[in-house]
């Protein structure tokens, strides 16, 4: 899938422990604002995972910018990754 034209910000990668509700949302009225907004994968490699998203347009452009982003995410966790002024919230489940 390869959606340049279109950001996503919130993206959960696997099958998440906690639920995702409690996590991106305040309350249930904003959980019903975002929830069709979510993005979910499987994929697990940063750079691939941000052009899906549509932030970047290739990989290499995350190995030129910013190599501390050129990995896998192996384990559970909730990341916030900044480009630009772009913010990317990654919630990783199993």
């Amino acid at each position: 899938m390869n959606n340049i034209f279109k950001y996503e910000e919130n993206v959960i990668v696997g099958k998440p422990l906690v639920d995702p509700k409690n996590i991106f949302a305040a309350n249930d009225k904003e959980w019903e604002l975002i929830k069709d907004k979510i993005y979910y994968t499987e994929e697990r490699f940063i750079p691939r995972l941000m052009v899906e998203c549509g932030i970047v347009k290739s990989t290499s452009e995350v190995r030129r910018n910013k190599p501390e982003l050129f990995y896998n995410l192996d384990k559970l966790d909730f990341i916030k990754i900044k480009w630009g002024k772009r913010f990317l919230w990654i919630l990783v489940g199993e």
